[in-house]
C-alpha cells in the first residue's frame, strides 16, 4: 500500500464513481480500478460497494477511507511546512570569505544582492581558509570564497572561478622604503604582517621573504583583521599585504601607500556551493551579484 493508492480510494469515495475519480485524478480508469483492488486485497474487506449510479463505501470502507483522509491531510500539511521551511531558510545566505581581512571587500556585492533583493537576509563571515573549508563541508556555510586551487577540487561542491586576486604590499606614509624599488632583502628585519599563513597570501608570503631565516611564524604578525592590521602599519615601520583593488581607493591611499616591490603575480579565486538541482534561489543571485562585483577588483570599501 503507497500514498498513490490510497488517494486514489480517497478520490474515488469524494466523485462516487470510479470513472469521475480517473478524471479527476487524470489518469485512467483502469488505474483506479487496480488501486482499489490491490488496497482492498490488502486490507482484505471490500471498501465500495457497486450501486447503477456508482459506488459507495461499506461500513469497514468508511472507516478505512476516513483514516486515509486525514493521513493524506498530514502529508499533504508536512509536505507544505517542509517546502515553507526551505523557502524561508533560503531567504538566509551564509557567507564565507577566507581570509577575514578580505569581508570588506565584499562589500559592493552584498549591496548589490540586498537592493535588489530586499528579503534576503545575509550572514558574512570572515574565516581562515581552513576554518572557513570545514564550515562549509559540515553544511555551516552556503558558499565560501577562497583560492581556487583547493575549492575547484572539493568533491560534492561545485565551484566557479572569479576574476583574480592581486597583492601588494603597503607601508605607512613617510615610510624609509618608499621612493625606491624595493627588493626581498630590504624587508628581512622589518615586521610584516600577514592574514593568515595559508590561503590566498600564502605564496606571495613565501614569495616576499626568502631571505627570511629561522621559524617564519616567530618573524610574522598574523592578523586576520585588516583594521588591526592598518592600525600597526599606520603606527609604525610594520609592513602588511593588502588587495590591490583596495589599495587602489582613496580611502586606502588618505593613510598608506603601496611599496615598489615586484609584482608576484596573481591568485586565482573561487567561490564553492553544493552542487545540485534544488539551488537556493537567494544563492542564485548572490552569485550573479558576485560575478558582477567579485571582490578582488575594484573595490572602493565604506
Amino acid at each position: 500500500m503507497n500514498l498513490t493508492k490510497l488517494r486514489y480510494v480517497v478520490a474515488v469515495d469524494r466523485q462516487g464513481a470510479i470513472s469521475a475519480a480517473a478524471r479527476a485524478l487524470n489518469v485512467t480508469q483502469s488505474a483506479v480500478t487496480k488501486a482499489v483492488a490491490d488496497v482492498e486485497q490488502e486490507v482484505g474487506a471490500a471498501l465500495f460497494y457497486r450501486h447503477a449510479r456508482g459506488v459507495a463505501a461499506t461500513a469497514q470502507g468508511r472507516q478505512f477511507v476516513d483514516r486515509a483522509a486525514r493521513i493524506l491531510a498530514d502529508v499533504d500539511q508536512l509536505t507544505s511546512d517542509v517546502d515553507a521551511a526551505r523557502q524561508t531558510r533560503e531567504q538566509v545566505l551564509r557567507i564565507g570569505i577566507a581570509p577575514s581581512s578580505m569581508e570588506g571587500l565584499m562589500s559592493r556585492a552584498v549591496w548589490s544582492l540586498v537592493n535588489a533583493h530586499p528579503d534576503v537576509r545575509v550572514h558574512v563571515r570572515g574565516t581562515s581558509f581552513e576554518a572557513g573549508l570545514q564550515l562549509f563541508r559540515q553544511g555551516d556555510l552556503d558558499a565560501f570564497i577562497g583560492p581556487s586551487r583547493p575549492l575547484m577540487a572539493e568533491p560534492g561542491a561545485r565551484a566557479e572561478a572569479l576574476a583574480p586576486l592581486q597583492v601588494r604590499l603597503f607601508v605607512r606614509h613617510g615610510h624609509p622604503l618608499l621612493g625606491r624599488q624595493v627588493t626581498a632583502q630590504d624587508l628581512v628585519g622589518l615586521p610584516l604582517i600577514v592574514p593568515e599563513t595559508s590561503g590566498p597570501y600564502a605564496e606571495q608570503m613565501q614569495n616576499v621573504m626568502p631571505q627570511m631565516e629561522g621559524d617564519l611564524l616567530r618573524r610574522l604578525h598574523i592578523m586576520q583583521n585588516f583594521a588591526m592590521a592598518a592600525g600597526v602599519v599606520e603606527r609604525s615601520d610594520a609592513v602588511g599585504m593588502v588587495a590591490a583593488s583596495y589599495a587602489e581607493s582613496r580611502h586606502f591611499r588618505a593613510r598608506f601607500d603601496v611599496l615598489d616591490f615586484p609584482d608576484q603575480g596573481p591568485v586565482s579565486m573561487a567561490v564553492v556551493f553544493r552542487s545540485g538541482p534544488r539551488r537556493g534561489q537567494a544563492l542564485g543571485w548572490f552569485l550573479e551579484a558576485l560575478q558582477s562585483f567579485p571582490p578582488t577588483t575594484g573595490a572602493e570599501m565604506p
